[in-house]
């Protein structure tokens, strides 16, 4: 065990840091093209179904269109092809690593992308599965606790563990899937290194396991319960000073909020840095053993050719094309990603959002004092309300009159933008907002791009209004199809929106639930006062693909019932208070508890 334990240590870090570089590198330029093939075909799936959101209720369905079962076979095998390039990449370090060999980044690249060329060409197309078993099994806890934050997984394994029966057939279940893996474990060996078909490495792989199959089995668990064990203690140690700083640094009444949305975000990045871990340690053992196995160390002939440079299919300079190509990619999809917003977090993640209603608490509603605190309040999305001056120019305001807020009794269409700037829509609320001036929609949507998403309620003008009309063509010239809802009381609105653009996330705001609005086609959210929420409400609308947006939200009672509901968005007075109430453990507010009796002694 102490010679596995320091071979394994070895062939790391020879080459250890083009090796961290290469899995850096790899699984963020991976993981971003993924992501951006999942957004498009996510949404072009949800289309092609009639659904606006997907829902534990429309789930089955969902998966079952021909349409959906395309898009998952085609994210199938682009994950299989992903995985396997980067075992590739891991058996190339590894491999000349038991040659002594140092690799560059370049050359690390190349192997994985020559062996990936090379099982094609081979026909050896049930490496991949095996890839993918591999993969699944060695980061089995970390995909788990993924999709313990997707929906309509969460769900199903919610229910599932409710049951005695369910937990029985999934124990089995993974024992019948280690028992089908652990044959395979060398085959990538074979076929990368020895250059086999898969079923002679398939052959080979049982035959150097026949008597070893046990100790194999329980090394690579053994090896993996101990990162796993490591990372949870890290990650627990980060909470801890995270909640620290929180307390010494932060306001006190949003230190919970503050800590659960930092706490949230390091806990994705630990479960990255575990899933290349795992998947490091794992090809190292087995590259250990192979060899160990076959005493292909201590032969004298040729080893494996490294020196993918001579082909031309992958000479310096195709190599560097191809990664700068590769790079490009990348970079213009992270770019999307920042500027445009997360929008499978919002299709799929149980999150349950949170919308400040007219602005963040303690500002005067629809200003950008307002904007700006919904920003720091740390909520989801913010609501604001529009309407159009006298001269055309679409602007932020609620009320029919100017009288409350502005103590101006006539209406915003009665007015120009110019004359509406000169009016103090601020001191009505405190003096510290005297300066505030009611904002252009155009000048919201500078702030929030890439900030908050915006639930634009577009008040009811009259149907000959060309207000829809504006306010889509901002939301267009903005490209924030993915930060915005456009809301109405109007439905007519709502149907020359979805007619003129199809993908825009269109509200239906009623006050009370009557009527079959569940299955409208031009209707993606529901927009109701809460009092009217129900368990079978909500599953009429999830059943129609439609999100439920539930207002004015401001009492505890009230918000612990709509999260158990599971509704997909609170608008709330208090976006601080709401996400306290939704998201507090206690071990988070032990946490803070504990770190305030310290800095107080």
């Amino acid at each position: 065990m102490k010679t596995l334990a320091k071979e394994t240590y070895q062939i790391i870090r020879l080459n250890f840091r083009n090796l961290i570089l290469f899995e850096l590198i790899y699984r963020i330029g991976a993981g971003v093209i993924l992501y951006q093939m999942v957004r498009a075909g996510l949404k072009f799936s949800l289309k092609m179904a009639g659904f606006g959101y997907l829902t534990p209720e429309n789930a089955v369905s969902f998966l079952l269109k021909p349409w959906t079962i395309l898009f998952v076979l085609i994210l199938a095998v682009s994950g299989f092809i992903l995985v396997l390039t980067e075992i590739g990449g891991l058996v190339t370090v590894y491999s000349g690593a038991a040659y002594s060999l140092r690799l560059s980044l370049f050359q690390v690249f190349a192997g994985a992308v020559k062996i990936l060329i090379d099982e094609v060409k081979q026909g050896n197309y049930s490496l991949f599965l095996v890839g993918m078993a591999n993969y699944v099994l060695v980061n089995l806890c970390y995909i788990y606790r993924i999709l313990t934050h997707v929906k309509p997984m969460n769900f199903v394994a919610g229910e599932l563990w409710q049951s005695v029966f369910a937990r029985f057939t999934l124990i089995v279940f993974l024992a019948v899937f280690v028992v089908l893996v652990v044959p395979g474990v060398f085959t990538f060996h074979g076929c990368m290194i020895e250059q086999k078909s898969y079923q002679d490495s398939l052959d080979r792989s049982i035959s150097l396991l026949r008597g070893r199959k046990a100790s194999v089995f329980l090394r690579q668990f053994g090896y993996q319960v101990v990162l796993a064990g490591g990372f949870l203690l890290a990650y627990l140690g980060c909470t801890l000073v995270l909640a620290f700083l929180v307390v010494l640094l932060a306001e006190k009444e949003s230190e919970l909020v503050l800590l659960i949305q930092i706490t949230e975000r390091v806990e994705w990045i630990f479960l990255f840095l575990a899933g290349i871990t795992a998947m490091i340690v794992h090809i190292a053992l087995v590259t250990v053993e192979y060899y160990e196995y076959t005493s292909f160390q201590k032969r004298k002939g040729k080893g494996w050719d490294f020196f993918y440079l001579r082909e031309k299919l992958i000479n310096r300079r195709n190599g560097l094309i191809l990664l700068i190509g590769a790079g490009a990619a990348v970079l213009v999809c992270l770019f999307d990603i920042i500027y445009n917003g997360n929008s499978i977090r919002k299709s799929v993640t149980v999150h349950t959002g949170i919308t400040a209603h007219r602005g963040g608490a303690e500002t005067p509603e629809n200003t950008m004092a307002a904007i700006m605190a919904a920003v720091e309040q740390m909520a989801d999305r913010v609501e604001i309300d529009v309407q159009e001056t006298e001269d055309g120019f679409v602007v932020l305001c609620h009320d029919d009159t100017l009288k409350r807020v502005a103590f101006l009794n006539k209406k915003v269409s009665d007015l120009t933008l110019e004359e509406l700037q000169t009016l103090d829509v601020g001191s009505w609320y405190s003096s510290e907002f005297s300066q505030e001036r009611i904002p252009t929609l155009n000048q919201v949507m500078e702030y929030a791009k890439g900030k908050i998403d915006l639930n634009i309620e577009i008040k009811n003008m009259g149907n000959d209004s060309m207000l829809p009309d504006k306010v889509l063509a901002l939301v267009l010239e903005h490209e924030m199809k993915d930060q915005c809802i456009i809301t109405s009381t109007n439905h007519n609105y709502l149907k020359r929106l979805k007619e003129m653009e199809p993908e825009i996330k269109t509200g239906y705001i009623i006050p009370a639930a009557y009527g079959d609005y569940y299955s409208d086609e031009f209707v993606d959210v529901i927009s109701i006062r809460s009092s009217f929420v129900t368990e079978r409400m909500l599953q009429l609308a999830h059943e129609q693909g439609k999100a439920v947006h539930a207002w004015t939200v401001n009492g505890k009672a009230e918000l612990e019932r709509l999260e158990r509901l599971g509704v997909d968005d609170i608008i709330t007075d208090y976006p601080i208070l709401a996400r306290e109430i939704l998201y507090e453990d206690e071990g988070t507010a032990g946490l803070l508890e504990y770190w305030r009796l310290v800095l107080t002694k």
